[in-house]
């Protein structure tokens, strides 16, 4: 059944993957993402190009299916063209121009790779067996390109945005975990198996979880949009999690409306779950609240996890602690830098017990409620 994907190697793929060298992916870093494919996906070949050639193939294979060639088949050529993906189910429908090819490949799915609606390549997964391919794998080639290409978009707005300041949204917006994008799509991968419907819904949430935070504009956000993106981020851990972990959001009414920095609350989420819950044996319980307190907007993640230890605690206000998510320090300075003293964030845990993170700020009401 081959080797087991280690989360690890999931998240250095997918990182080297990402490193700007132009509009897509270099071959080095499209070999490494084939391979890991391979492993994932359990079929006789993977196969990724750009427009016009070969970046990497893995697998049982064809003599002149090689990183720098062009590319071969015209159903490749065909999916370049439309930007739709195509199911191929005997090797005649390939239609690969070299007569006589020995090639064991009789099947395939070929899933464009898009960059602002312009195809930029394909992800092939292929199968020694003619026929249709298992739902699942075809499911897998159209997350894959969907995930990657969205990965891209945030990579070009990275790059659009590179002279602003590091403390801004935008060097948050590139930071959304890989190892988390690929344990949710492992998660869908196994529950296409059992339920296929709930696979699909999954693959369009996390779809639209990353198309949100590539979307926001400006620093501004609302409450109840923030709580809508943590509910989202919420139901993809908790289809991985299932009742390991127990969520409680008390959003007070009349604080729904008050604005918010983007991306200060998911985050913070996010640790909880990563670093408080996921380690922690048996189940656990985050409680993520709002609420409005004079002329404050009070907001806490509470969980029961793991918790962390004294020396630990403090050096989580270091520039140099990053193995706490974004970093304690990250979000800090970002609010310092739009409310100065006006803003505060505290933190405390103990060890065995759980950790708990308060933010208070300035009210601010959007229009409509002044």
């Amino acid at each position: 059944m081959g080797e087991r994907v280690r989360p690890l190697d999931v998240t250095l793929a997918l990182r080297a993957a990402l490193a700007r060298s132009g509009r897509g992916l270099t071959a080095e870093q499209a070999q490494r993402i084939a391979g890991i494919l391979l492993r994932l996906a359990k079929v006789p070949a993977v196969a990724i190009t750009d427009s016009v050639r070969i970046l990497a193939y893995e697998g049982r294979g064809c003599p002149h299916m090689h990183p720098g060639q062009p590319v071969q088949t015209r159903a490749t050529r065909q999916v370049l063209r439309t930007g739709e993906p195509a199911a191929i189910e005997r090797k005649a429908d390939l239609q690969c121009p070299v007569a006589g090819c020995p090639c064991a490949i009789e099947s395939a799915v070929i899933a464009p790779l898009k960059l602002q609606g312009e195809v930029i390549g394909t992800v092939k997964l292929y199968d020694v067996l003619p026929g249709p391919m298992p739902d699942y794998v075809r499911r897998l080639a159209i997350g894959i390109s969907e995930l990657l290409s969205l990965q891209a978009e945030a990579q070009e707005h990275e790059y659009q945005r590179e002279l602003l300041a590091q403390a801004r949204l935008e060097a948050l917006q590139a930071q959304i975990r890989p190892h988390f994008l690929f344990n949710t799509l492992n998660t869908v991968i196994a529950t296409s198996r059992v339920d296929p419907d709930l696979a699909r819904e999954l693959l369009t949430e996390l779809a639209s979880f990353l198309r949100r935070t590539i979307s926001y504009r400006g620093e501004a956000t609302t409450v109840a949009e923030e709580a809508a993106f943590v509910e989202q981020y919420l139901r993809l851990e908790q289809a991985r999690f299932g009742d390991r972990i127990s969520v409680r959001m008390q959003i007070a009414p009349d604080v729904l409306a008050a604005q918010m920095p983007v991306l200060s609350l998911q985050p913070l989420v996010e640790n909880s779950v990563v670093h408080g819950l996921a380690p922690k044996e048996g189940r656990g319980k985050l409680t993520v609240s709002a609420r409005r307190r004079g002329r404050h907007l009070q907001l806490a993640v509470v969980d029961d996890g793991v918790g962390l230890a004294k020396a630990r605690l403090q050096r989580l206000y270091s520039q140099d602690e990053s193995s706490m998510g974004l970093g304690i320090a990250n979000i800090a300075g970002r609010l310092e830098a739009i409310y100065g003293a006006a803003a505060k964030l505290r933190l405390r845990s103990r060890e065995g017990r759980g950790t708990a993170v308060f933010l208070q700020l300035p009210l601010r009401l959007t229009e409509a409620e002044v």
